[in-house]
């Protein structure tokens, strides 16, 4: 049990049915008839157990070979087991009732604090091939016809999306030659799992380059839904001036970066602002 009771005056902590005791709450251990013949009422409470009517139940919790609280003064408490310090929070209790599984490979780069929680979320759900795209809806007979709205040859999927399309394909090359990458476009698993080996890393040009994966990844997927629900055109330009943008949003929050070829290249290659390589103003 996650709760357990630590016991001050022993006044509000219920004897039979309070997980107080290191075995778990007694009335698990003791029948009806033993708590009615143990001369303690089903009402009492721990501090009843040091009392005279008290004594013969002593003797067989003593028996069991843990030692039995002291009463103090203090009252009793109420206290989270998950948590070393004994209070309740949220991640405490998550990490409680999750299944625990072995880490996936690309946790580190999902859930890194270099990317945005929009563009996490996003890449969750395709390293978990559960973003909705056409392919799925159509299996699943929630609609019955589609197609790609960027290049409208085919339903669009993760693989295809990601970059098949000749569109996104086109987009996917142009981020990866403004962060100078060596980019090979393979499909989506293989390009995921390049992601997740090369651009690891902490230094700035890292940072930059998965942080700008995910983004594109992201600006892809909204645009496309835009084009789809609200109707808007597809223009190519748009998403990389989108890109554009982001990347010198994020780059902006960084400075002392260091000052040496490859960070250069990457500030020029996307016009940021030189003032990152100098300390706060």
């Amino acid at each position: 049990m996650a709760f357990y009771w630590k016991i001050g005056d022993g006044q509000t902590t219920s004897l039979w049915f309070d997980n107080w005791h290191t075995r778990g709450p007694l009335n698990l251990f003791f029948s009806d008839s033993l708590i009615y013949s143990s001369g303690l009422s089903r009402q009492a409470c721990v501090a009843d157990l040091f009392s005279d009517a008290g004594q013969a139940l002593r003797w067989v919790l003593q028996s069991w070979g843990q030692p039995l609280p002291t009463l103090t003064n203090d009252p009793d408490r109420c206290c989270w087991r998950e948590s070393s310090s004994g209070q309740f929070t949220m991640a405490s209790a998550w990490n409680y009732i999750r299944k625990k599984r072995t880490r996936v490979h690309w946790y580190s780069f999902v859930w890194d604090n270099a990317i945005v929680p929009r563009y996490q979320l996003n890449l969750w759900l395709m390293a978990k091939r559960r973003l909705p795209t056409q392919d799925l809806l159509l299996a699943y007979g929630i609609i019955g016809n589609a197609a790609c709205a960027f290049c409208k040859n085919v339903p669009d999927s993760l693989d295809h999306l990601f970059f098949d399309c000749c569109v996104t394909a086109s987009v996917a090359f142009f981020w990866a030659s403004r962060c100078n990458l060596p980019w090979r476009n393979r499909g989506w698993g293989e390009n995921f799992k390049w992601a997740t080996t090369y651009l690891m890393g902490k230094d700035f040009y890292k940072c930059i380059a998965r942080f700008s994966f995910g983004a594109l990844c992201h600006i892809i997927w909204k645009n496309r839904n835009d084009i789809i629900f609200r109707d808007q055109p597809l223009s190519i330009p748009a998403i990389k001036n989108h890109l554009f943008k982001v990347v010198r949003d994020k780059a902006i929050t960084f400075r002392n970066v260091e000052d040496n070829f490859r960070n250069r290249r990457l500030q020029r290659s996307w016009s940021l602002d030189p003032i990152i390589f100098n300390g706060d103003p």
